[in-house]
């Protein structure tokens, strides 16, 4: 029973400095490569500190770092594509919706309040179509080009046909 109290008390601790540190970085998408340094990194870092308390005579504490070793990677790789996606929605709004046999897609990018329409007939491929600036008034989600306007208000799309479009935020 003590032994476990201890893994998981190490897997707290462990959960809670991998967060803070995949917060910290931030990661986005084009970083991803990065996990072929950092899962290895983690797994030897306690297999090192495993190691050191083999070496000063704390097998006990030795043995649990041996396992942490494999507990803080299967933690990393859960908390990795959550850092991830936490990254995309600080920086992103992307909505769908199906019209007239074809899937189009909304992505909204916040920093530079810009946004794109893209269209898809087939799975796979898609192509850009409408670019503009956007602006948020009065709760509303305006979308503007230089010869369109719509609007996103309470994930409908409203000016893109006659009726309103129930949207898919992503």
């Amino acid at each position: 029973m003590k032994r476990i109290l201890q893994i998981l008390i190490l897997s707290i601790i462990d959960f809670l400095v991998i967060w803070i540190w995949f917060y910290d970085i931030d990661p986005d998408p084009s970083i991803s490569i990065a996990v072929v340094i950092m899962y290895p990194l983690l797994f030897f870092i306690n297999l090192l500190a495993g190691g050191i308390l083999w070496i000063t005579k704390k097998k006990n504490l030795s043995r649990l770092f041996i396992i942490n070793s494999v507990v803080s990677v299967a933690i990393a790789s859960f908390l990795w594509p959550n850092a991830i996606r936490r990254h995309q929605n600080q920086i992103w709004i992307s909505y769908s919706f199906h019209h007239n046999a074809k899937n189009y897609n909304i992505s909204i990018h916040k920093p530079d309040h810009t946004f794109m329409m893209t269209e898809s007939v087939n799975p796979g491929s898609s192509t850009s179509f409408l670019e503009g600036v956007c602006n948020y008034e009065n709760g509303k989600i305006i979308l503007k080009t230089d010869s369109t306007r719509y609007s996103i208000e309470h994930n409908v799309l409203i000016g893109f046909t006659k009726n309103k479009i129930q949207l898919k935020k992503e």
